[in-house]
């Protein structure tokens, strides 16, 4: 090898090893989420969980039924954080009774080994892009819950089309549901007044 092709090769070696270190540190996407706060305990029925499932906006959960606490805004699940349940509030269909017709919540409780849900929510989203439909899936909304009953909302990663990355549903259907609750969130069909003027 001549002394120029040396040269060349010790200018391009370096930039090689620079381009390669910096694709080991690019920041992962998971870890440039907020880390979430942790709750004093799980609720399906605040304010910002109804809103997110779109069971009732921001203004509709605030002036029905008794004041819920504030739910955190969901993040990356904290590194010390060990969760030994899930909370999984899905919408729930309706509820019947002596008001009428209720839009209605389910709340139930998951356990098992959940090493692998954490792992799944801990993935980072797809980057969008390519050929998607028009259809919005709006993922169930979670709370990881602790030993001590402490619990945080975790965001779910997406797929490049912006929808729940199916991991994390697998991750969930491995898991033995404990528990499961209706709740009433919002009366869509009032009962008719019976009585007669």
């Amino acid at each position: 090898m001549g002394r120029r092709a040396r040269w060349a090769a010790c200018l391009v070696l370096p930039a090689v090893l620079l381009t390669g270190l910096a694709a080991c540190s690019a920041p992962d996407q998971a870890q440039d989420a907020p880390t979430a706060v942790v709750a004093a305990t799980a609720d399906c029925l605040s304010p910002q969980v109804l809103a997110e499932l779109e069971l009732a906006s921001d203004d509709e959960a605030a002036a029905g039924g008794t004041p819920r606490a504030d739910a955190p805004a969901p993040g990356r699940v904290p590194d010390g954080f060990a969760p030994v349940s899930v909370v999984v509030c899905t919408p729930g269909g309706t509820l019947h009774d002596s008001s009428g017709t209720w839009v209605a919540l389910t709340a139930s409780r998951r356990e098992g080994d959940l090493d692998a849900l954490v792992t799944a929510l801990r993935r980072p989203s797809a980057p969008r892009g390519g050929t998607c439909s028009t259809s919005t899936v709006v993922p169930p909304a979670l709370w990881l819950v602790d030993a001590l009953g402490r619990a945080i909302r975790p965001t779910w990663p997406t797929d490049r089309c912006g929808s729940p990355q199916a991991a994390v549903s697998a991750a969930l259907d491995a898991l033995e549901e404990t528990d499961s609750e209706q709740y009433p969130v919002r009366l869509v069909d009032p009962a008719g007044d019976s009585e007669t003027p």
